[in-house]
């Protein structure tokens, strides 16, 4: 398996960590998707908030037989030594540790995967607003790339060379009811002016096959339907965590400090 590309982005305080999968990675997973969606053992929309028909449940086998299991938490395990990292960092600006106490990663931690299932979205489908429950991460993958046939929304004229919208079948990320500082101004010279820095409250992300999100369980997330006769299919999975920061000097401060 090749190396896997990952990226922690931290677009409005909320971390994400993006990668996108290699090849043999991603047909492991998209075979799994295809058992599921055969053998329809466990029908998992009764226990979300989606509008979507076609959610399986996935049995917690196929992760070994697929050969995804030891990804699935080498990944969860990234974000969450990602997260601790840039909170290290942070912390340490009013302690003052020396730089490698916050390059030393002297803590343990442990990795549980929850429910994981499988959606297979067909046209007017779509996810409201909503988070995760009974878990501490979530996460998204992109099994396909379909957006649909036409536009969704007739009224933007962003579509790509097919003519697909972009809103169709995005995923839109969101923190808080409106974007704080001012909204710089596009001018006739394709300039912006403004005073202070823009921060984001949403965002969204064009599905990409092979690509995937992890992100903390309690972020607000949607996804909008799409026109079109095919079948949109990803994966979500939970996850929880466990640390031990009995070794670590910046963290056993942090943690016991009356500040957090």
């Amino acid at each position: 398996m090749k190396k896997i590309n990952i990226q922690y982005l931290n677009p409005f305080g909320a971390g994400i960590l993006c990668g996108s999968l290699p090849n043999d990675l991603l047909k492991n997973f998209e075979n799994l998707s295809k058992e599921v969606l055969k053998k329809k053992i466990t029908e998992w929309n009764p226990h979300l908030v989606g509008r979507i028909q076609d959610e399986w449940k996935i049995p917690d086998l196929l992760y070994k037989d697929y050969k995804v299991d030891t990804f699935l938490d080498g990944a969860f395990y990234k974000y969450v030594e990602s997260y601790y990292y840039n909170f290290k960092k942070i912390y340490n600006l009013s302690i003052r540790y020396p730089q490698e106490q916050v390059d030393n990663h002297d803590f343990r931690i442990v990795i549980k995967r929850g429910d994981g299932w499988v959606n297979s979205m067909k046209e007017g489908e779509y996810n409201p607003v909503h988070h995760h429950t009974n878990c501490d991460l979530s996460s998204i993958f992109y099994l396909d790339d379909y957006q649909g046939d036409k536009p969704r929304d007739f009224k933007r004229s962003d579509t790509n060379k097919d003519g697909v919208s972009d809103l169709g079948g995005v995923t839109e990320f969101l923190i808080g009811s409106y974007m704080n500082g001012v909204i710089p101004q596009k001018t006739s010279t394709g300039m912006t002016v403004g005073t202070g820095f823009p921060q984001l409250t949403h965002f969204n992300v064009k599905p990409k096959k092979g690509d995937f999100m992890i992100f903390p369980s309690w972020l607000m997330h949607a996804v909008y339907p799409f026109i079109g006769k095919e079948r949109r299919v990803s994966i979500s999975i939970n996850a929880t965590y466990q640390m031990n920061t009995h070794n670590d000097k910046i963290l056993k401060h942090s943690i016991k400090s009356s500040d957090l």
